[in-house]
C-alpha cells in the first residue's frame, strides 16, 4: 500500500493556467515507471497577470506596459488529464517496446479570462483617433482550451516490472502534440486557445537518491506552427519562435501522508516574427484632422522571450486514492517580446497609400509590446489539485504471462 500511495504521489501534476506556454510548474512523476493503470489529475489555477517583465528583463506593473497605464489579463482555469501507463507487445518480442512500459495522456482545459485596465479602455473606444481601422475589437474569447496528447516510453528503468523490480533510475522519452481546438477570439488580446499546433520532444531522468526523497530533471524542445490569423491587430506573432524548456525538482517525504516539493523551471524562445501589424494602443497622434497616421507594413521580429519561475508544492493524501495538492510558483526571472513599429502618415485623411494625390511621410517609431505567447507575466500563481487513482490493472493482455 505504500508503493502504491508513493506512485499516486508521483503522479500528481502541479497544473497551471491557459494554453501550455511552458510557464507550468514541472508534472512530478513523468520520469517514473509505474505499475499500469489509469490516473486522473485535475488542477485550478489562478493568475493575475497583471504584471510582466520586459525586454530588458526589468519587472513591470503591467501585462502591457507600453499601452500606458495600468493592464491585466486576470486569468483562471480547470484542467484535467487522463494518464495511463502499460506494457505493449509483451507477447511478440518486438525489439525495444515488449521489454518496457510506456505511458500516454490526454489533457483538457476551461479558461476564464478577459482584459482590464488601460488596453480594456483601447478596445472599448471604437473612436478614430484611437486607433486605425480597428473598429470590432473584443474584450476576451474565453472557453474550452486546446487539447494536448502525449505518449512516451522508458529508456531505462522499467524492465521487470512484472517481477517486481525497482529501479533507483529511469528514463523517459516523451513526445507531445498541441491541438488547436480552443476557443479562439481574432479581435481580443487575449482567449482561451491558441489557434497554434506545437509538437514537442521531452527527456526526462527520475533518480531515487535517498529513502523517501527524489531528484528528477527534463528537458524539452518545442516547435510551433504558423497563426495564420494572428489576434488583436496582429500583435499576437504569426510564428511563435521555438522554445527550450528545462525543469529540476527536489521532493521528500515530511510525515506519514504528507510531502514538499520544490521545483525550478525555465524557458527559453527564439524571437516571434510578426506580419503587417494594424494598429497600436501607443500610436503616434495625427498632427492634424486630415490625417491618418498607419502602421508601416512589413515583418518585424522581438527579441525573443524568457521565463524562469521556481516554486513549493505541498501534497497530502486524504485516502489511499486521492490526494490533494497545493502549489505556488514565483518567476523569478523574465523577458517578454517586444519590437519597434514604425509609423508613416497620409492625407488626406483615408487616401489609399500609393494612390495619387495621397501624400505620404514617416509619422515616427513606438514599441509595441507582443502578445499571447509573446508575455512574459511576473506575478505569483497559487494551483490545487487533485487525483485519483482508478486502480491498477494491464491496458493489454499478455498471452503466458504469470500473474
Amino acid at each position: 500500500m505504500r508503493g502504491a500511495a508513493a506512485a499516486l504521489w508521483l503522479l500528481t501534476a502541479t497544473l497551471a493556467a491557459g494554453v501550455a506556454q511552458a510557464q507550468d510548474a514541472p508534472q512530478l512523476g513523468r520520469y517514473m515507471p509505474f505499475y499500469p493503470g489509469l490516473y486522473f489529475h485535475g488542477g485550478y489555477a489562478q493568475d493575475d497577470r497583471d504584471a510582466t517583465f520586459d525586454q530588458s528583463g526589468h519587472r513591470q506593473p503591467s501585462a502591457a506596459p507600453q499601452a500606458g497605464g495600468k493592464t491585466a489579463f486576470p486569468e483562471r482555469s480547470v484542467t484535467g488529464t487522463f494518464a495511463w501507463h502499460f506494457p505493449m507487445f509483451e507477447s511478440y518480442g518486438l525489439p525495444f517496446f515488449s521489454d518496457r512500459l510506456h505511458t500516454a495522456r490526454v489533457t483538457y482545459r476551461y479558461v476564464d479570462t478577459r482584459t482590464d485596465g488601460r488596453l480594456a479602455e483601447f478596445v472599448a473606444d471604437g473612436s478614430d483617433d484611437a486607433r486605425t481601422e480597428a473598429d470590432d475589437l473584443k474584450n476576451e474569447g474565453h472557453g474550452i482550451g486546446d487539447v494536448t496528447f502525449e505518449f512516451g516510453s522508458f529508456l531505462a528503468g522499467s524492465r521487470g516490472w512484472r517481477q517486481g523490480e525497482r529501479h533507483g533510475f529511469a528514463v523517459l522519452l516523451l513526445g507531445s502534440i498541441n491541438v488547436p481546438s480552443g476557443i479562439y477570439e481574432r479581435d481580443a488580446p487575449v482567449s482561451a486557445g491558441s489557434n497554434t499546433w506545437y509538437f514537442q520532444g521531452r527527456l526526462g531522468a527520475h533518480w531515487r537518491a535517498w529513502d523517501g526523497g527524489f531528484i528528477e530533471a527534463g528537458i524539452a524542445h518545442r516547435d510551433y506552427t504558423n497563426n495564420e490569423e494572428p489576434a488583436f491587430g496582429g500583435l499576437m506573432p504569426h510564428k511563435q519562435g521555438d522554445d527550450t524548456l528545462f525543469d529540476i525538482s527536489v521532493a521528500q517525504r515530511l510525515v506519514r501522508d504528507l510531502y514538499l516539493t520544490a521545483f525550478l523551471t525555465q524557458r527559453q524562445g527564439q524571437h516571434n516574427e510578426y506580419r503587417n501589424p494594424q494598429y497600436a494602443p501607443n500610436a503616434p497622434a495625427p498632427p492634424d484632422a486630415n490625417t491618418d497616421v498607419y502602421p508601416a507594413p512589413g515583418v518585424y521580429r522581438d527579441g525573443g522571450t524568457e521565463l524562469q519561475a521556481n516554486g513549493l508544492s505541498l501534497q497530502y493524501f486524504v485516502t489511499q486514492r486521492w490526494l490533494a495538492g497545493l502549489h505556488y510558483v514565483h518567476p523569478q526571472n523574465g523577458r517578454s517580446g517586444q519590437f519597434v513599429l514604425p509609423f508613416r502618415e497620409k492625407s488626406p485623411a483615408g487616401c489609399i497609400p500609393g494612390s495619387l494625390g495621397c501624400n505620404e511621410a514617416a509619422a515616427g517609431d513606438v514599441l509595441v509590446d507582443g502578445m499571447g505567447p509573446a508575455r512574459a507575466y511576473s506575478s505569483d500563481r497559487l494551483l490545487l489539485s487533485v487525483t485519483y487513482n482508478f486502480g491498477q490493472g494491464d491496458a493489454f493482455t499478455c498471452a503466458g504471462c504469470k500473474r
